[in-house]
């Protein structure tokens, strides 16, 4: 009720990215580069965790989570841009815009998809009503956001996603994946594995445990390969059978992906994805380098969360291997990937990439500046 009392402050932004392991990332980053470009005199406030020491170079603030001055930017900033979630329910005012870019497309369900009767679901589904645009890649991604949030058509903008546009086809990105390469300390002449399976609720709460192993895996494709390896936004540490961390990174064939920032730029150096249920699936097909599915757990994973898609027929246009076996095998006939499976990618990547064209966040801006 107290909102009348302040002016809404039409050069105010604020970043709520609580996503990201920097929180200033994803599709933030991309967002608030341009919108500095276009317009420097906007002032950016950005969100952290309550006691953490971060520097986030864009923010011209940098407020805590849950304080009274983030209660209080709220109140005055016009917009609002997020990859998941608002602070304070959500809450808006007239005149106000909140941006949601998400932070991926989903194919395990979602809130409301998942349970309707769950009163966590409906509350955080209730956080989006307020959304002006939500960004998608593809019409599969609107139609499950529109079951998970309870959202309309007219709240989602075709655009894509504004973290991908770097995997744009038609960026000369070489000069940018050497540098990645050289600063990961990753071997010259090898290629690149990325293994980046998505979030589990079960297991070790210590981290992630490691469905394979690195010595195996080193053994058989060492000779040709290098891995790096990537929890769920990088914010997992790796774990033993034990629960005790696990020292997995020789620096010589398997290396950490998760103290990278940016995975999309992972992406990019790398010749093949390892995945399974992660949305990772969707953005890497931009790419249209080979993928393989390391579905280990499937039954159990179905089972935990439910798929919007059923896995093995409508999904995966890639080698789904479930033992450790059937993946070193995946991985050393991927010379057949595109005779395997090249067309079924390929309608893979026209259906669920379809409005990834490289220019999301000159959309978002764009957007944005018309307010």
């Amino acid at each position: 009720m107290f909102e009348r009392f302040f002016k809404l402050e039409e050069n105010w932004v604020l970043f709520y990215d609580m996503f990201s392991k920097n929180h200033c990332g994803d599709s933030t980053a991309p967002i608030a580069e341009k919108l500095r470009a276009a317009r420097p005199g906007l002032k950016f406030f950005f969100v952290k965790k309550r006691g953490k020491k971060i520097e986030i170079p864009l923010a011209d603030e940098i407020v805590d989570e849950d304080s009274l001055k983030l209660r209080y930017v709220l109140m005055k900033a016009k917009f609002v841009v997020s990859p998941m979630g608002y602070p304070f329910r959500g809450v808006k005012r007239s005149g106000q815009v909140f941006v949601q870019t998400w932070h991926g497309t989903p194919l395990k369900k979602l809130y409301l998809s998942r349970d309707k009767t769950m009163p966590h679901n409906k509350r955080y589904a209730r956080r989006f009503k307020n959304t002006d645009v939500f960004c998608v890649s593809c019409e599969f991604a609107k139609e499950a956001f529109k079951e998970a949030l309870e959202l309309k058509d007219n709240q989602f903008i075709k655009s894509g996603l504004p973290r991908n546009d770097i995997l744009s086809p038609a960026r000369d990105n070489q000069k940018l994946i050497e540098k990645i390469k050289a600063e990961l300390g990753l071997p010259k002449g090898k290629k690149i594995i990325l293994y980046c399976p998505t979030w589990r609720k079960y297991g070790s709460k210590a981290g992630a445990s490691l469905p394979f192993d690195v010595e195996r895996m080193k053994k058989e494709l060492g000779g040709e390969y290098a891995i790096l390896i990537r929890s769920h936004v990088g914010k997992q540490a790796w774990v033993d059978s034990k629960g005790k961390p696990a020292n997995i990174f020789d620096g010589e064939f398997s290396f950490d992906g998760g103290t990278w920032g940016e995975a999309t730029q992972l992406y990019l150096i790398s010749d093949i994805m390892v995945s399974d249920y992660s949305s990772a699936v969707f953005d890497f097909a931009i790419t249209q380098k080979p993928q393989i599915m390391y579905a280990y757990d499937l039954e159990k994973y179905q089972k935990e969360f439910g798929l919007y898609l059923d896995y093995e027929r409508e999904f995966a246009a890639f080698p789904v291997a479930k033992t450790e076996e059937e993946l070193i095998a995946s991985i050393k006939n991927i010379a057949n990937f595109e005779r395997d499976w090249g067309q079924k990618y390929r309608a893979f990547k026209e259906n669920f990439c379809a409005y990834e064209k490289g220019d999301a966040a000159d959309q978002i801006v764009n957007y944005i500046l018309s307010k």
